[in-house]
């Protein structure tokens, strides 16, 4: 348990933080404790798995290496990607009246950047997985959904949740 006192925050705010938790529910959970009677909750998660450069490689390697797993992203990033589940989620936390948007964000990745992929994918753990060949075709696949274009433009949706308490 948090060291802070019950119902001492006007609002209390995780983005994308939350979700990464092993026990996610008990961090909501944390965070409808800390939020005064009629302060808000806002959460913020992805609506798919992750965004950017990360949901770009989930994509890829799902269509040039189908028969391979990617590596699950968090069971509060799942949970919490649908609107629905997201609003129970809260509600058992102990938040009320939940609004959520959806957010969508056009990362844009400079293709110049692929000339060292390490800088790009290189946190993932679906990168590093990778042979040679395998990196090299997904550099390949990354420029190809491009299509001569310098920017590559990657959709990422986020889900942003205000809740009252």
């Amino acid at each position: 348990m948090s060291p802070d006192p019950n119902e001492s925050f006007d609002a209390v705010f995780s983005i994308f933080g939350v979700i990464m938790f092993p026990d996610w529910r008990k961090g909501l959970a944390e965070m409808a404790r800390v939020t005064r009677p009629g302060g808000r909750g806002v959460v913020a998660t992805w609506q798919e798995q992750g965004a950017a450069t990360f949901l770009l490689l989930g994509q890829i390697r799902r269509k040039l290496f189908p028969e391979r797993e990617t590596r699950a992203m968090p069971e509060g990033v799942k949970a919490l990607g649908d609107p629905e589940r997201f609003t129970c989620e809260l509600v058992a936390a102990g938040y009320r009246d939940c609004r959520i948007e959806q957010v969508v964000f056009d990362y844009e990745l400079d293709m110049v950047m692929l000339d060292d992929p390490e800088t790009v994918f290189g946190i993932s753990p679906d990168w590093a997985d990778l042979n040679d060949a395998d990196k090299a075709a997904v550099i390949s696949e990354a420029r190809r959904m491009a299509s001569d274009r310098s920017v590559l433009p990657i959709p990422s949706t986020a889900l942003i949740a205000v809740a009252q308490r």
